[in-house]
């Protein structure tokens, strides 16, 4: 994410193929590492946490950073939660793991929004 996200005018839904959004470089680098859409990404990150970029040559932890900033902050659009806390916590996995399957309310209609209730942590 050397360049800022491309918008094409439309907001980022989680069926969008990472290339739409990302520079060629990065997004065909996460696309061979199998994330493909953001759904498949944010999920990655859920499932991950912090070591989410590890599959992704050529990515480092600043760039990485910068990918789940930018996923949060279209939480909205997306109707997916993104947070490095959700699976594991020193190591072991929590009880309650985040889901970035967008909900049904903003699967079935276009105004339908979904806002994480997620804080973050400083």
């Amino acid at each position: 994410m050397d360049t800022p996200p491309r918008s094409g005018g439309n907001a980022p839904q989680a069926h969008d193929s990472v290339a739409a959004w990302f520079d060629p470089l990065l997004s065909e680098r996460l696309a061979q590492a199998g994330f493909g859409t953001l759904q498949q990404l944010a999920q990655r990150i859920n499932d991950a946490g912090v070591t989410w970029w590890y599959p992704v040559r050529g990515i480092g932890v600043r760039r990485a950073e910068r990918v789940v900033q930018w996923l949060r902050e279209q939480q909205e659009s997306t109707g997916m939660q993104v947070d490095l806390r959700c699976v594991r916590e020193h190591g072991r996995a929590r009880s309650a793991p985040c889901d970035a399957t967008p909900t049904a309310a903003a699967r079935g209609s276009d105004n339908a929004r979904f806002v994480s209730a997620a804080t973050e942590q400083g």
